[in-house]
């Protein structure tokens, strides 16, 4: 029984590693589990859609997004920092993200979908 609980704990814990914040475009008519919506990873570049992450980081919609969000400047900054500066890193944008008050990552979530996006966090 031992045996059982330590490979199960174990198996979680790799299972979890891979955590993630994954952006999804939606597309007019197009159902939620669509596969072929655009999609990114938050703060790593190059995995998804060239395109959208054009308009999230050079176009600078994030930060517009996150200003509606009503974040302070501050946590604004950091954020898009993680998601579109020269290190932009998907680790650290979760550390930040996730660091934030439930209700400010509530906001961020609600100005997501007001711009036709959905906010998916993945992993445990």
């Amino acid at each position: 029984m031992k045996k059982f609980w330590l490979f199960l704990s174990l198996f979680l814990l790799l299972g979890c590693g891979g955590r993630g914040v994954y952006l999804y475009q939606e597309k007019g008519d197009a159902a939620r589990y669509d596969l072929d919506r655009p999609w990114v990873i938050i703060g790593k570049k190059g995995a998804g859609s060239q395109r959208l992450e054009k308009r999230l980081c050079q176009e600078k919609e994030l930060l517009n997004i996150l200003k509606e969000a009503r974040l302070e400047t501050a946590e604004q900054e950091a954020l898009f920092e993680a998601a579109c500066g020269k290190e932009a890193s998907a680790v650290r944008f979760l550390q930040i993200y996730y660091g934030l008050e439930k209700g400010k990552r509530s906001r961020i979530r609600r100005s997501f979908e007001r711009h036709g996006y959905s906010l998916n966090d993945y992993g445990c």
